[in-house]
């Protein structure tokens, strides 16, 4: 009996690094449809591009990002001062000035900084609004983008972070008694729970959306997960089905790297090419893909 059980519980193991695999490599083969029409978007969680602290290590991200050629460029944690000795909302604009649309979707942090999402995009934009639901410092944002004759609908998206800092990470010295009832515990499950409503809330909008939706950012949640999938449901996976063989992880920390920044686009659209730049301006990889219709 024990050996059955031991058995059983192997082979779910295989089949669960089979699908963690699966879903962390792209598989799709097949050539892509010819299409009338293209659209690139890159999206890039920034950390505040806090990596480097100089202004000048900023500007250099912000070429790097200028110099991918996106049609529309959408940024999480973009993190702007009112001191002119940081990156002011100016000097942002002045630096992205090839767009000539702009999105700024912003949390005030306090009467010095802002932070938030910004979308940068050769294409006007209209409609625009945040998507409300709780979360002190994360945000989704929704607009339009009109391309010629087409209207599509444009979601970006920071959903709940962990939170933690030092301390919870310490979480190897510890007992399991003293795990249990540490901070950790409690922010893994309030970030989950707020994380899970903001996704049902996403959906939401994609569902109720009268055009093509391209949604896209940092959900913090790997594609094994409820949040993925809640939104997913759908949707193509511009990753996943037109990077063939190509490893898609988007975040590394100590070594591990995850699948959590995503562009996803409606049944309507078609996913021509997708890549993940493993460029180290930010504890994020930027991710860029070429969407056709």
């Amino acid at each position: 009996m024990k050996k059955h059980i031991k058995r059983t519980l192997i082979a779910l193991a295989a089949l669960l690094l089979l699908w963690i695999l699966y879903s962390l490599v792209s598989h799709q083969c097949l050539p892509p449809k010819e299409t009338e029409h293209t659209l690139t978007v890159m999206t890039y969680n920034t950390h505040g591009m806090m990596i480097g602290e100089r202004v000048a290590s900023k500007k250099e991200m912000l070429k790097y990002i200028n110099n991918q050629g996106a049609d529309i460029v959408c940024l999480q944690e973009v993190l702007v001062y009112k001191n002119p000795n940081r990156l002011t909302l100016p000097a942002l604009r002045e630096t992205m000035s090839n767009y000539p649309y702009t999105y700024y979707d912003f949390k005030r942090y306090n009467s010095h900084r802002q932070f938030g999402n910004v979308v940068f995009s050769r294409y006007p934009l209209t409609n625009k609004q945040t998507i409300r639901y709780e979360s002190q410092s994360n945000i989704s944002s929704q607009c339009d983008v009109l391309v010629e004759k087409d209207t599509l609908r444009l979601i970006i998206n920071h959903l709940e972070s962990y939170g933690l800092d030092k301390e919870d990470l310490q979480f190897d010295t510890l007992s399991v008694t003293e795990i249990k009832n540490s901070t950790l515990v409690t922010k893994l499950q309030h970030a989950g729970e707020l994380r899970h409503q903001q996704a049902r809330e996403v959906k939401q909008n994609i569902r109720e959306s009268p055009y093509p939706v391209i949604t896209v950012g940092d959900f913090n949640a790997i594609p094994l997960s409820y949040v993925y999938w809640k939104i997913k449901f759908g949707l193509h996976d511009c990753f996943l089905e037109s990077s063939f063989g190509k490893l898609g992880n988007t975040y590394k920390r100590k070594g591990i790297g995850v699948r959590i920044d995503y562009i996803l686009c409606s049944r309507q659209l078609t996913p021509i090419r997708c890549e993940v730049d493993r460029v180290k301006y930010s504890d994020h990889f930027p991710v860029c893909a070429t969407i056709g219709w």
